[in-house]
């Protein structure tokens, strides 16, 4: 039987975290459709893909649409450059004629990105190739501290309103909940269902040793685009823990770390005693569980190794403003004894020494939280789709009578 043909429009690889869900929740759809995923090209791929998705490249952005590096408005080359890569995501559409597709965190955040999605949207509700199933998808967790929040959250509200058949939440519910970040005015008349925490695949990761008297420090920071302050702080802290406990420090410095911040790092750490210093691991879980203890910045993938491992963790969440979402994870996960907290704005190098010592001594809670995530969002896009088939309500229906979560 021939698969129906799916697109995946998946922002940046710049947000590394995104895309390894995307990746992982693309497997587990190849198995039901012809996958294609749409991603910035900004060189090698970090991420293994596997082999029954396909990857449709976009020109890179002249910078990060997010920030407030200039005004956007003004800017004829991020406009030139919004233009090519709609007309090669109206191209691929014309290609593959995608019975589904899913957007990651449009509309909730890339909203200066409207202008190359929102075609692309329009066409798959226009019929000519009949209606699309049209699905975003989104982490759950979303701090806006800016001044027009409420205006955002309204006009996101609008868009998935006017425009798409469900919101799917990479969140079990008990842990955090969309409408717990998300206000807009008006009640939300789109669906939405949390399909739990998208977990990647596990492979042959071993179990966690229960020794307490072995294993390393790991320190971690995601892609280590912002993990610089963290690990500098690492090294000094391991200066002073290294003579009394000698208990190895290994810090997985991550491919996105700044080459000049890597080299400095190599320099502070040549010829030192009890510390290993890597860019890259082929298994950061597998790592989390043969560790001691974790040090890492809270993002979604580590927060989730950590708890999946019940590796003792000690959360740093980023002092970047942009990157807000990792103190409120934080700071669930410490709620439901997961770990402890370091708020950013105290790290240095003695308070990590004495944060560390404490973290030796304490013993996580088991915690469970669904983790089939990418699962959920299969069943729940094809159950969506037979519905709609049927012309039946989805709303309605696909919850078997009950609301959604």
């Amino acid at each position: 039987m021939k698969k129906n043909a799916m697109m995946y429009c998946c922002r940046s690889e710049k947000h590394i975290g995104h895309m390894q869900r995307s990746i992982e929740v693309a497997r587990e759809l190849s198995d039901s459709f012809n996958v294609t995923i749409l991603v910035d090209d900004e060189g090698p791929m970090l991420i293994d893909v596997p082999a029954s998705v396909r990857i449709q490249s976009l020109p890179a952005l002249p910078v990060d649409p997010n920030s407030n590096v200039f005004e956007f408005g003004r800017s004829a080359q991020f406009r030139e450059r919004i233009i090519e890569r709609r007309n090669r995501i109206l191209e691929t559409f014309e290609d593959l004629k995608p019975r589904v597709i899913i957007i990651d965190n449009f509309p909730f955040h890339h909203h200066r990105l409207r202008g190359e999605l929102l075609p692309l949207i329009e066409r798959a509700h226009n019929g000519i190739y009949g209606d699309s199933l049209v699905v975003c998808t989104t982490d759950g967790i979303m701090i806006d501290d800016s001044a027009n929040s409420d205006t955002r959250a309204d006009k996101a509200a609008q868009l998935l309103d006017k425009y798409f058949d469900m919101v799917i939440v990479q969140s079990d519910p008990v842990f955090a909940r969309l409408e717990e970040f998300f206000h807009p005015r008006d009640t939300l008349q789109t669906p939405v269902y949390h399909a739990g925490f998208v977990s990647p695949e596990q492979g042959d990761t071993p179990s966690r040793r229960t020794s307490e008297s072995s294993g390393e420090i790991l320190v971690s920071a995601g892609d280590g685009r912002y993990g610089g302050v963290l690990f500098r702080a690492a090294v000094e802290a391991q200066r002073v823990l290294w003579p009394v406990s000698e208990r190895p420090m290994k810090i997985v410095a991550g491919p996105r770390l700044p080459e000049d911040e890597w080299r400095d790092l190599l320099i502070a750490t040549k010829g030192m005693d009890g510390l290993v210093l890597t860019r890259l691991v082929d298994n950061l879980r597998a790592e989390m569980a043969f560790s001691r203890c974790s040090v890492s910045q809270c993002g979604y993938n580590t927060a989730l190794n950590s708890i999946t491992t019940q590796t003792p963790s000690l959360f740093i969440p980023c002092q970047d403003n942009q990157r807000r979402e990792q103190i409120a994870r934080a700071q669930r996960i410490i709620y439901w004894g997961g770990g402890r907290l370091l708020m950013p704005h105290h790290l240095n190098s003695a308070s990590l020494t004495y944060e560390i010592n404490q973290l030796l001594q304490f013993q996580p809670r088991r915690i469970r939280f669904d983790t089939d995530g990418a699962a959920n969002a299969v069943n729940l896009i094809e159950r969506a789709m037979h519905l709609n088939d049927m012309g039946s309500n989805q709303a309605s229906l696909i919850t078997d009578g009950r609301p959604p979560h």
